[in-house]
């Protein structure tokens, strides 16, 4: 089923089924029964190219809604588990059938709608299992909808995760990087709103944050390392001749969050670099612009280069096994997006995303997908929330035991 891939592949070690565990087929749960239903009638729909299914999953997606908004009104249910379950897969149903623009603004009202949940159900939330996991995965949405967005991440959110962070263990690698992606949420989001300026300051800020991106990755596992596989055959699946073959879905969306990041890093680094060339007063010396802009263009265009490499599947025979799975396609959506729009992309590069993305629309039943392919084709920009306030951002102090020392000057720069 798809919502068992999709929702909860972020952590496959973890061996826990929450679509068994929070669904107990009873009253108090038709909410969650109606959502699960709507979502699994959408994937099915798609799989079988049958459009009449897909009207039947949108009325139980309506009818999901219905039971959902009654249960948030409800001061008992909406604490539980089982509501802000259906919240999250209530967006998830939007990534599946949404056909339109309109589809990524609703699955953003559902991300502010769940972390809104996680605000309310506070700290007791983290003494159960199943609690820190919901929790982590709607942090873990939240993030990717900021970044779209460029806004930081909610306060209060962050209140919560270093208070999880007191009891759960903050050494792996994913958690390590999440904690810096944070910050370069809050960074990012602070450039755009002018409370931290200057180029110079703004650049070196950025080199800080490249620095700490790489550090994540020192010394990493063998579980995390993947495979570069080189093959002349397949060239709509495989771009450049040769993909990258990941131990599990996990570890590759890792890799992608990272190779995200640092895209959107070296961009605000390239911005700021043409900036400064408009300055009555050099800011930088001939030499370290182009230096600079040199190191930023290479690193963008290999990790564009990665994130292509890693789009086939990571199954040992991804040629030779059908399309990409469900839940990596779902995770690879927005990172192929994104080097498809980058300003080095070649038209080439453009091309093959957006017929990549096509693909996933049509074999996997993604149909968000297919939106951006659309726009990537059409050459449009895709700016669903052209109007998106940017709330005051959460100041890094050091959370989760890191140290603060790096993160300092950027605190104290930006203006309130």
């Amino acid at each position: 089923m798809l919502l068992r891939h999709t929702l909860f592949e972020v952590e496959p070690k973890l061996g826990f089924d929450l679509v068994d565990n929070l669904c107990t087929r009873t009253a108090e749960d038709n909410h969650l029964l109606a959502s699960i239903n709507a979502v699994g009638l959408a994937s099915f729909s798609n799989s079988v190219h049958v459009p009449k299914l897909m009207t039947r999953a949108r009325q139980d997606y309506v009818v999901a809604l219905r039971l959902t908004n009654a249960a948030l009104r409800s001061p008992t249910k909406v604490k539980k588990d089982s509501t802000l379950f259906a919240v999250m897969i209530l967006s998830l149903f939007e990534t599946i059938a949404g056909t339109d623009v309109d589809s990524l603004v609703a699955w953003t009202e559902h991300v502010k709608g769940a972390a809104a949940l996680v605000k309310l159900r506070g700290r007791d939330q983290f003494k159960t299992y199943a609690g820190q996991r919901l929790f982590r995965q709607v942090t873990s949405n939240l993030m990717i909808s900021c970044l779209q967005r460029t806004v930081p991440m909610p306060s209060y959110i962050m209140e919560l995760w270093e208070a999880m962070a007191e009891i759960i263990d903050c050494s792996n690698l994913a958690w390590k990087l999440a904690v810096v992606i944070v910050d370069f949420i809050v960074f990012r989001a602070a450039v755009r709103s002018l409370q931290v300026v200057g180029p110079r300051f703004i650049v070196e800020a950025a080199l800080e944050f490249e620095q700490r991106f790489l550090e994540v990755f020192e010394d990493i596992p063998e579980t995390w390392k993947y495979e570069t596989l080189y093959t002349d055959k397949n060239p709509h699946l495989v771009w450049n001749k040769y993909y990258h073959v990941y131990q599990d879905t996990f570890s590759s969306q890792i890799w992608n969050g990272f190779r995200t990041c640092r895209i959107l890093l070296h961009e605000i680094i390239r911005d700021q670099l043409l900036t400064s060339n408009s300055a009555m007063t050099p800011i930088f010396t001939d030499a370290e612009a182009s230096s600079q802009s040199e190191d930023s263009s290479r690193i963008m265009i290999e990790m564009q280069a990665e994130i292509l490499a890693s789009i086939p599947r990571n199954n040992p025979n991804p040629l030779t096994d059908g399309p990409a799975s469900h839940s990596l396609s779902y995770f690879v959506i927005w990172p192929l997006y994104l080097v498809g729009v980058m300003d080095l992309t070649t038209e080439a590069i453009r091309l093959w995303v957006s017929q990549r993305l096509k693909m996933i629309a049509e074999e996997v039943g993604i149909q968000q997908a297919g939106v951006m392919a659309g726009f990537l084709a059409r050459k449009e920009p895709l700016d669903p929330w052209p109007f998106d306030p940017v709330p005051t951002p959460y100041k890094p102090t050091g959370i989760l035991g890191l140290p603060v020392m790096r993160r300092e000057r950027l605190r104290f720069e930006i203006r309130k």
